[in-house]
């Protein structure tokens, strides 16, 4: 169970992409992802026939109802931790604003050579300040 701003979520390991990067950029032992339970359970059920069915992209009205919310929990190894959360709508929208945006920021300030995390490549506060002026919000605290 997580605690998010809309109360506790009860949650489940599931494996997902952005937990690869992490490693590149911070020094972890260890990394776990997970999902809503709900969420979990439907992606346990899908069938070929459910996947054929579903549009490749939801109508407008399903995407601007959409919300989404991302958060990440650290723990040092003297007991401090962090935690950040990214909520917003329309991840189909958001994704392109967050590509249209790296693409700016490569082009204007450049990066370090190489495979680069996101978080290496921009100031990740920066970054996510831009964002909310599409509608994201994000905040990280520490204890």
């Amino acid at each position: 169970m997580v605690e998010t701003e809309e109360g506790p979520v009860i949650v489940e390991a599931f494996a997902l992409p952005g937990a690869v990067i992490v490693p590149r950029h911070v020094r972890v032992r260890r990394v776990r992802t997970v999902i809503r339970a709900e969420v979990a359970a439907l992606f346990a059920a899908l069938t070929p026939d459910v996947v054929d069915s579903v549009p490749e992209i939801p109508d407008e009205a399903a995407r601007a109802a959409s919300r989404w919310l991302m958060l990440a929990e650290a723990t040092g190894t003297g007991g401090g931790r962090a935690r950040g959360w990214v909520t917003g709508s329309d991840a189909y929208g958001m994704t392109a604003v967050i590509a249209v945006e790296g693409a700016r920021r490569l082009a204007a300030d450049g990066a370090p050579a190489g495979t680069l995390a996101p978080a290496q490549a921009f100031d990740p506060a920066g970054f996510l300040d831009h964002l909310t002026t599409h509608g994201v919000n994000w905040q990280v605290t520490s204890a």
